[in-house]
């Protein structure tokens, strides 16, 4: 981390002899000083946080907090007047500030959280007494109120901090938008892995004034670390089959066209994106009519709800693995579908594919395999279910507003799972067992919800948040979803649904022309020949994970003693470095081949890579020696190598399944 280069020392004069702040001095007679750091701290915000330095430049300071010295030899203290507060030991504002954040007794604090500001001794302090010993490897500082920031940056050069990519700022923002803030955020570089060792960081007085506000920071941020490890997967299980499916389902991607033919394809135009929630109930007949004059695009487990009442979506989403999906598409006629476009992501097993008749569009969720692939065909940032996919089609399309119905994301207040007509049943009670979360309801009032529907909701907030355009919840039910404006769906329809037709059917159809397919035979030599060059790569990271479960095994006994016998290891301490370099030799050669590594096998492995690292993370918190904490992390190698390795086994036997077939595909069939 930084060290403080440069700090502020000249401050605003104030009475010798009392606390009491001089409103003026306050509010408007900032001296060249002052001024001079508060620009230059401006410019630095400005380039590397725009909207935070937007909404400093329209703060006024008001006199809710004044800056204030004891005498002309202290730095600045901060006062609430009306509050007769004082956030520093006005005496000595920053031994006061060190004396806080010592207090706290920090360890292994690799992710620092900073509730507040402060006047940013805090800050200081810490980057240059604590960083380095806590290992701190990314700092997150968060400040509620706007007017306390902007005296910050007239007080101290906070230009370091601000310029620095391992130190981010999260200022003035609500409560309810902390959690689709902060995800993007541990998303980067994967900070959310030092969960573990994530420690808030404290001056009381910033709880004094926000404990509430704070204490949500702490749930936001615990909620966004769970929503980023779900999102790199449950299991590897799980993964595994998601590749398998790919490789069987090469057929389906280059014989099809994909969403990339369509994208701002709809610029301007509405969307209503149809679930299945309970509410649906409600509102499906008014759909019937809009086909022309709407882009509507269906969930899977919504397709034969409508399809009852005589209303054909234009596009259907699927996403899940499971062998459940099946039975959306099963029973229906060619010519019932033939304009409803299955838009599916090819992880989707290939018996969904042969039990729908309908016409296809290929959608790649954001997973490194797909470009492993080499087959373009358009990649969404989809997160977790097929109403989340709805919606990011229908954005990448340039859809605006996006309207949602049946979209309750919770059970109603009766007890129902689903909508009338759902092929699994309106109360599908693997989804009544266990406990419930409430949340707040688009009627202002607690509704109950699951697990798996509470993060769905949460990847919705995600998704609504970098959205440009109006997002309307219609669904006249269900779980309130932040950024969302709350109407009926007849209401929708009055507001923003033309009565002039713009037919979307056409410009699917218009688009799917551009795809000939004449590349089908090429595009599978391609796969092949890539399938062939991975199959070499797997084999070689095969051979490397047990080179590495045998350089393991052979050290294990030793490092084991190493931490039983402190003696022992005394003796033993010099060779660590040499040790590290010996066990981690054959991980780093896997990742040398990056391209086989990181895009056709990382996705399977990196529910377990991510678990692991978190582990690792939180090692040294049980050390008071850190070179024991190392020793443990050498250790405990041998189950890095042991997983992955029969990981790399599995995906291998899929690779040369996939290779068979293609051969025997372009060597015998007509294509």
């Amino acid at each position: 981390m930084p060290k403080n280069k440069s700090k502020s020392k000249k401050h605003n004069k104030a009475s010798k002899t009392t606390m009491e702040p001089n409103r003026r001095q306050g509010k408007a007679q900032l001296d060249h000083n002052v001024n001079l750091i508060y620009e230059h701290n401006m410019q630095a915000l400005k380039q590397h946080y725009p909207e935070i330095a937007r909404m400093i430049r329209d703060t006024q300071i008001s006199g809710k907090y004044q800056l204030m010295r004891w005498n002309e030899d202290t730095p600045s203290t901060l006062v609430a007047p009306a509050q007769n507060f004082i956030y520093y030991e006005p005496t000595n504002p920053k031994q006061d500030a060190a004396d806080e954040i010592t207090a706290l007794k920090l360890k292994n604090t690799r992710l620092a959280v900073f509730l507040g500001l402060g006047l940013g001794y805090e800050l200081n302090y810490y980057i240059d007494h604590m960083a380095t010993e806590q290992n701190t490897n990314h700092i997150l500082v968060i400040e509620k109120d706007l007017e306390i920031f902007k005296l910050a940056l007239m007080n101290e050069d906070l230009r370091t901090y601000l310029n620095h990519p391992k130190i981010r700022f999260v200022v003035g923002i609500e409560a309810g938008d902390l959690f689709s803030k902060l995800v993007p955020i541990l998303h980067k570089d994967q900070i959310f892995v030092l969960a573990r060792a994530m420690k808030p960081v404290y001056h009381s007085s910033a709880l004094s004034l926000n404990r509430d506000y704070y204490m949500q920071v702490m749930k936001a941020l615990r909620e966004a670390t769970i929503f980023e490890v779900s999102h790199y997967g449950d299991s590897p299980e799980d993964s595994l089959i998601g590749i398998e499916n790919m490789l069987i389902n090469i057929d389906e991607i280059v014989s099809n066209p994909g969403i990339n033919l369509l994208f701002d394809k709809f610029k301007g135009r509405p969307a209503v994106v149809v679930a299945t929630g309970p509410s649906l109930n409600k509102n499906k007949h008014l759909l019937q009519g809009l086909e022309d004059k709407a882009l509507i695009i269906a969930v899977d487990a919504s397709l034969k709800v409508l399809m009852d009442i005589g209303i054909k979506p234009h596009l259907v989403t699927s996403l899940e693995r499971v062998p459940e999906v099946v039975k959306f598409f099963e029973g229906f006629k060619p010519e019932e579908v033939e304009d409803v476009y299955l838009a599916a992501c090819p992880v989707i097993r290939n018996e969904v594919y042969q039990a729908y008749p309908g016409p296809r569009v290929i959608v790649y969720r954001n997973l490194d395999h797909f470009k492993w692939l080499g087959v373009d065909k358009g990649i969404l940032d989809i997160k977790l279910s097929a109403g989340n996919m709805a919606f990011k089609v229908a954005e990448a399309l340039g859809c605006d507003p996006i309207i949602l119905i049946g979209q309750d994301l919770a059970l109603s207040r009766d007890g129902r799972t689903h909508a009338d007509g759902n092929v699994y049943g309106e109360k599908q009670t693997y989804m009544l067992e266990g406990e419930f979360i409430e949340v707040m309801g688009n009627d202002g009032q607690p509704i109950p919800t699951t697990p798996d529907l509470y993060s769905f909701l949460k990847a919705y907030e995600l998704d609504v948040a970098v959205y440009s355009g109006t997002c309307i919840n219609a669904t006249e039910g269900g779980a309130y979803i932040q950024g969302t404006q709350v109407m009926s769906f007849q209401e929708a329809i009055d507001r923003c649904i033309s009565s002039d037709a713009f037919y979307p059917l056409e410009i699917i159809r218009h688009q799917e022309a551009n795809f000939s397919g004449e590349e089908k035979k090429r595009d599978l030599e391609l796969v092949l020949t890539l399938i062939r060059e991975t199959e070499q790569d797997v084999r070689d990271i095969l051979s490397d994970c047990q080179q590495g479960v045998d350089i393991c095994e052979m050290h294990q006994e030793m490092l084991a003693r190493c931490l039983a016998d402190a003696e022992y290891f005394n003796t033993v301490r010099s060779r660590l470095d040499e040790l590290n370099v010996e066990i981690l030799a054959p991980q780093e050669r896997c990742k040398q081949r990056q391209k086989t590594y990181q895009l056709f096998l990382a996705h399977v492995f990196q529910s377990y890579l991510v678990k692991f690292t978190m582990d690792m993370v939180a090692v040294p918190g049980k050390y008071d020696d850190p070179d024991l904490a190392r020793v443990e992390i050498l250790m405990r190698h041998v189950e890095w190598y042991r997983v992955i390795g029969g990981l790399v086994a599995i995906c291998l036997q899929a690779l040369l399944q996939a290779k068979e077939k293609l051969e025997e595909r372009l060597n015998y069939s007509c294509i």
